[in-house]
């Protein structure tokens, strides 16, 4: 059952009282207060408050009669470090938009995995909470990650892209290290389109009307991101061709040539890495065997293809097509000439 903004009052207030002053309040000393701050109508309510934080959330609330006042019995446990609040439930609707707009699949599934994930986590909290008289032993490692910069303008971009709003914001290339005085960063309209995250970093696409083209802006390099009260008018070409844009490309860099069959060799131990976590949704195993896996791709090719494609290293030759054969044999001449080869 969803949690409700009164329920979750109550609740606050009940994990307050008991984890502060514990056997300190009597079931109608609390029920008077919740009644003042909270409204609630009878003890019965409050009963079953506790009850439900009992079963749904699992706080040790006991009784005791002698000091006549409610108690945890686990004196470390706080609700609050447990529960999702109403805000919480708005931050994963966000997520919600955030999932369907880059990943482009159902809402429903995406969303049922990541409130799976929420759990996990939360179980993964409860069974490394360790006993404060133990000394504290690290029991789950994580990679750490430096993620991009301006994520907060994420939410804006999404109220944007919902309500059909233009965006201005100035914007930095890699090539510029600095403005030039007489020119400084150049204000610039979007109509957005959609949002994109690519390696822990985020990106908008959208309708840039100056090329009179789609282009794409990464978010660590905009700065003074403003919502317009102007309505986005998106060429039915242009909405049509970044709807298609992401099907057939790796990464975020835009591509200008044909979608092709992209053929790879891998040694068998990184044709296992391959298949068990494939580089695109369009990949296809042709081969595997003790020898070698061969899988196909449906792309068209770009620089993020070729950065990922040259991770592989030895464990990796580029069969098919021709074009993408002789650009690979390029760049590993011009890699092995930075090192007198």
């Amino acid at each position: 059952m969803p949690l409700t903004r009164s329920a979750f009052q109550r609740y606050r207030l009940i994990d307050e009282i008991i984890s502060r002053y514990p056997r300190r309040y009597s079931k109608q000393k609390l029920f008077e207060l919740l009644q003042d701050q909270c409204g609630i109508r009878s003890v019965s309510s409050l009963e079953k408050d506790i009850q439900r934080l009992r079963e749904d959330h699992d706080a040790p609330i006991a009784y005791c009669k002698r000091s006549n006042g409610y108690f945890y019995t686990d004196p470390q446990f706080r609700l609050l470090r447990l529960m999702l609040s109403p805000d919480d439930m708005e931050a994963l609707d966000y997520a919600r938009e955030v999932l369907a707009a880059t990943q482009g699949a159902s809402v429903a599934d995406e969303l049922t995995n990541a409130l799976q994930k929420v759990r996990q986590s939360l179980d993964i909290i409860r069974e490394v909470k360790t006993d404060s008289t133990e000394p504290t032993r690290r029991v789950v490692y994580v990679e750490e990650r430096v993620l991009g910069g301006n994520r907060h303008y994420v939410p804006m971009l999404i109220r944007a892209i919902n309500q059909n709003r233009q965006v201005t914001f100035r914007y930095r290339k890699h090539e510029i290290t600095e403005p030039e005085p007489a020119a400084p960063d150049k204000l610039r309209t979007l109509h957005p389109i959609l949002l994109r995250e690519v390696q822990d970093s985020w990106y908008v696409i959208g309708y840039d009307v100056d090329s009179r083209r789609e282009k794409t802006f990464a978010l660590d390099r905009m700065t003074d991101l403003e919502l317009t009260d102007e309505p986005c008018d998106v060429p039915p070409d242009v909405l049509t061709s970044v709807s298609e844009l992401f099907e057939h490309i790796y990464g975020i860099t835009d591509s200008h040539g044909p979608v092709e069959n992209i053929i790879l060799r891998f040694t068998p131990l990184f044709g296992r890495y391959v298949k068990a976590k494939p580089i695109h949704q369009t990949q296809e195993v042709l081969k595997d065997t003790d020898s070698e896996c061969i899988v196909r791709l449906r792309l068209a090719p770009n620089r993020d293809l070729m950065m990922h494609l040259r991770s592989y290293g030895e464990h990796l030759t580029v069969l098919e097509p021709a074009s993408l054969v002789e650009e690979m044999k390029h760049s590993l001449r011009t890699m092995l000439a930075q090192y007198g080869g």
